[in-house]
């Protein structure tokens, strides 16, 4: 009864609304994340570094991993990020991409600034990634990239390290939607 309750239209709506409510409540704060973005733009060569991690992950290893049960497992059976309706297909995405993308300006920079002062914080900022439906092998496969986002924040700080991780999730997206449309 309960999990049905989880997975049920009207729960998943009101957690994205909540979860873009969140974002939506920062807006005063968009034009800062844009100047931090700025300052870090040259980090953003890093990005494909990450991408490549999740893009190899995905052709060699996902498939794999997908059936082993406990990896396996995810409390929506989705991305939540990603829409509630993605298992619909492009249709089902597209109108939560514009909010997608602009929830990453804030979310992300928040998630550089909290989970990359230590070693432990990345690998519980890789977990919390769970609470949004991603899948428990895909929460693993996030530490090294975390890593690689501490990495450039222990450098070069976090303006770097939020715009490198803001890329790397808009390569994601485009990567999920040119999915869709091929």
């Amino acid at each position: 009864m309960i999990e049905d309750f989880f997975q049920s239209d009207v729960f998943v709506i009101g957690y994205y609304i909540m979860t873009v409510g969140t974002s939506l409540l920062l807006v005063k704060e968009t034009k800062n994340r844009i100047k931090n973005f700025r300052i870090g733009i040259q980090s953003i060569k890093y990005a494909p570094i990450a991408f490549a991690i999740l893009f190899s992950y995905v052709i060699f290893a996902y498939d794999v991993v997908e059936t082993i049960p406990i990896l396996n497992w995810s409390w929506l059976g989705y991305n939540i990020a990603f829409g509630p309706f993605a298992d619909e297909g492009l249709w089902g995405i597209i109108p939560f991409v514009p909010l997608l993308l602009y929830m990453f300006i804030h979310i992300n920079y928040v998630e550089e600034l909290y989970f990359r002062k230590s070693k432990k914080m990345v690998i519980v900022w890789a977990f919390v990634h769970v609470a949004m439906g991603v899948k428990v092998h895909m929460a693993i496969i996030l530490v090294p990239i975390g890593f690689l986002f501490k990495y450039i924040y222990d450098k070069k700080g976090i303006d770097h390290s939020y715009a490198a991780h803001l890329v790397t999730n808009v390569l994601v997206v485009f990567a999920l939607f040119l999915s869709f449309i091929i």
